[in-house]
């Protein structure tokens, strides 16, 4: 202890281990109101909300000026003295606490309001968001699909009208291997659609040549099959 300093009495140590506990402390029934006046002004808000639900008796001559305290510092002062006038004007009056918790009801309201208002707007924005993106997808520009074979898928590069040399140039070949490529299909088709016929030596056809000479007429006929013998037929002159 500092020399000329007066040793704390007891009672003074009591309030100071009283402060310095406040998170453990729960009922203060047997506390006189002189002493809470000097402990209970150290209490955060949490602190002196859970001591008055731990006390049966009404502390409102103690605690009723540190409701006001914390109504001023968690709304204001302008809305203290607006509440401070209509109670005036009403000629009624309220405690703090209620007036704190009224007050703290409203504003919850008021901020579950704004929430459901901004929620609403968000839904909103991303539905059409996503609505937008759904038909982007699912549209199909007019004549965007190109035939393989040259057919009507090209007529979005030959209906369009090209200034420059190079394009056009390139459009008469993409439109040339079309034709091309089509015709190449046409003649695959055609001849894989005729059937394969077997020819056999008995339904082979004979070829036939004449010969014209001054005095008579030579007549050749030759089979078309593999060996065999060439007639030929002498005919006589006609007179």
């Amino acid at each position: 202890m500092e020399p000329g300093r007066k040793p704390l009495s007891l009672l003074d140590l009591c309030i100071r281990s009283a402060v310095d506990n406040l998170r453990t402390l729960n009922s203060v029934d047997i506390v006189p109101d002189e002493l809470l006046k000097r402990i209970l002004p150290h209490c955060t808000l949490e602190q002196l909300r859970h001591i008055e639900s731990c006390t049966h008796a009404d502390l409102t001559d103690v605690t009723d000026v540190l409701w006001k305290r914390f109504f001023q510092r968690e709304f204001g002062e302008e809305n203290m003295n607006l509440a401070i006038k209509r109670m005036k004007e009403n000629g009624v009056r309220y405690k703090w606490k209620k007036l704190f918790e009224a007050r703290t009801e409203k504003q919850k309201q008021v901020e579950a309001r704004m929430s459901a208002g901004l929620k609403n707007k968000y839904q909103a924005a991303n539905a059409a968001k996503q609505s937008k993106q759904i038909k982007v997808c699912t549209k199909i520009p007019p004549n965007s699909k190109r035939s393989f074979w040259g057919g009507s898928g090209s007529s979005s590069l030959a209906n369009s009208s090209y200034k420059s040399p190079i394009l056009k140039k390139a459009r008469m070949e993409v439109d040339s291997r079309a034709k091309m490529q089509a015709a190449i299909q046409r003649n695959t088709v055609a001849r894989s659609s005729q059937p394969a016929r077997l020819t056999f030596p008995s339904e082979q056809t004979s070829r036939t040549t004449t010969i014209h000479r001054p005095n008579s007429t030579i007549t050749i006929t030759k089979p078309v099959g593999p060996n065999r013998p060439i007639q030929k037929q002498n005919t006589r002159p006609k007179f």
